[in-house]
């Protein structure tokens, strides 16, 4: 990735007179060189930073809104962020936005079906949904569908953890009915345990290896 800009945002609730941050590793979490975000409203923080290179690593910290040297300063608890999202991000939108939740990590899982040239045009939509012991898995998550080109579609998930969930690991499972033609398959994967990490989720290589198909009538 080349230089983008990158819009950052999170809702967090500060005390009078502090604001948020944003510090980086590319300047050596440097607190003298952090970003200070602007608040609109209801608590809400965002910054359109431009940033060179595709891998960065970044935190929030919470400090005195007119001098962040001057006074407490509070990091967030929990791994550093990662940029590994922003590949897919970019693909799928037309600005680069990270939503971010104060206290949870972003786990996203992706499928990207790309159609063979010469086939036919018409575009048959999957339904998948994401089941699993997290937090936010309380109830099924159905993966969010971008068309990028003509022949290719991104399905997507961006799952926020628990700080107390990124420690171990966790299992999940995935549902989805394909189309094939008239006829539709429905793929049942094993549960399957991953460990929090900064980078995106294949299913196809990370979950869907050795599920189960069912053709249905």
């Amino acid at each position: 990735m080349k230089e983008s800009q990158i819009f950052f945002t999170l809702t967090k609730q500060v005390n009078y007179g502090e604001a948020l941050y944003l510090v980086f590793d590319f300047t050596n979490w440097d607190l003298t060189k952090a970003f200070r975000m602007e608040c609109s409203k209801n608590d809400h923080w965002s910054k359109v930073i431009e940033i060179s290179g595709s891998s960065f690593e970044y935190k929030y910290v919470i400090g005195p809104y007119d001098n962040l040297m001057q006074g407490e300063v509070v990091w967030e608890e929990g791994p550093n962020r990662s940029s590994e999202n922003l590949k897919l991000l970019e693909m799928s939108q037309s600005k680069i936005q990270l939503d971010d939740v104060w206290g949870k990590r972003s786990l996203m899982f992706f499928l990207l079906d790309k159609k063979q040239k010469g086939k036919s045009k018409k575009n048959h939509e999957h339904d998948i949904l994401l089941f699993g012991q997290a937090k936010a898995l309380n109830s099924p998550v159905r993966f969010t569908k971008c068309q990028l080109t003509q022949n290719t579609e991104l399905y997507f998930v961006n799952l926020q953890l628990e700080l107390d969930e990124i420690i171990n690991s966790k299992e999940v499972q995935i549902y989805m009915k394909v189309q094939l033609k008239k006829r539709y398959i429905e793929i049942i994967s094993k549960s399957i345990k991953l460990n929090f990490r900064n980078s995106p989720v294949n299913i196809c290589q990370d979950i869907l290896l050795d599920s189960k198909y069912y053709l249905l009538k």
